[in-house]
């Protein structure tokens, strides 16, 4: 690499477009940039690698036709939603198999669901199956690019069934973090409170899928403040959920009601109960 090759100081993030933009794409990517308050570079004709050298940009969103996708110039990673298993999942809902999820939370028709950690919003979207048209589902999203990039997703992303995406437009992805959200609810202001925080132990075979939302997201460990806050807030209950080898704070744990889960399945849903 030459002098003049040699990356310059530049920002934490910066949003581009993919290559030869229409108008409408260059609108969307200026508007995102001004919402998530860092600069826009225009990509003109240039390789993302490119990019990142001339403008010493740490990390690039990039505004595309089909789907927004986040890129770190240091790691080599990329980040763009999909919505994870929730096809394979609303199938063995339709056919009357368990989902641990479902069975833990208890929602019903016109129920509310706050998940403080939406990730790929799956989990948000059977929520919103099951609290149907006059439930409410909100899911939080620390990290603002990412929150841009899900909240764009549940809202354009293409799906077979057109009932499935339609239901998963119905979730209203909040950029926020929990332990700052939860304290201006007000108490029983949701019927249930949901939490799938990162743990350190990372499920077998996850890698693929999650490394790259671990990568980018937010790893803070659960919040045992913020889960008494969470009580306080649920009117039903509060659900965690964390791999079986993965144990809640022991403060937690003497809290907890019940256990869902299954013995081939990995991952635990506990369940407090609210205040």
């Amino acid at each position: 690499m030459t002098s003049d090759e040699r990356p310059i100081a530049g920002p934490r993030l910066a949003v581009t477009t993919s290559m030869k933009p229409d108008e409408a794409l260059l609108g969307e990517a200026i508007q995102l940039a001004a919402e998530l308050n860092v600069p826009i570079f225009p990509r003109r004709s240039v390789t993302l690698t490119r990019l990142f050298q001339e403008t010493g940009s740490a990390r690039l969103l990039v505004v595309g036709p089909e789907r927004w996708t986040l890129h770190d110039q240091r790691a080599g990673i990329e980040y763009f939603y999909h919505p994870n298993m929730i096809q394979v999942r609303w199938q063995n809902l339709d056919h009357g198999d368990r989902d641990l999820f479902a069975e833990s939370t208890q929602l019903k028709t016109g129920d509310s669901l706050l998940d403080c950690t939406v990730g790929f919003a799956a989990e948000s979207i059977l929520a919103a199956r099951l609290v149907g048209e006059s439930g409410t589902v909100i899911g939080l999203e620390s990290v603002p690019e990412l929150a841009a990039i899900t909240r764009n997703g549940v809202a354009s992303f293409k799906l077979q069934s057109k009932l499935m995406q339609a239901v998963m437009r119905r979730v209203n992805i909040v950029t926020a973090d929990y332990r700052d959200y939860l304290p201006s609810c007000g108490s029983g202001s949701m019927d249930v409170v949901y939490f799938d925080p990162f743990f350190p132990a990372r499920m077998p075979g996850a890698e693929n899928s999650v490394g790259p939302l671990a990568y980018f997201g937010n790893n803070t460990p659960l919040c045992i403040q913020s889960v008494i806050e969470a009580r306080r807030v649920a009117r039903r209950r509060v659900v965690i959920k964390h791999p079986h080898w993965a144990k809640l704070p022991e403060e937690l744990q003497t809290e907890v009601s019940e256990v869902v889960s299954t013995r081939k399945r990995m991952v635990i849903y506990s369940v407090l109960g609210a205040f």
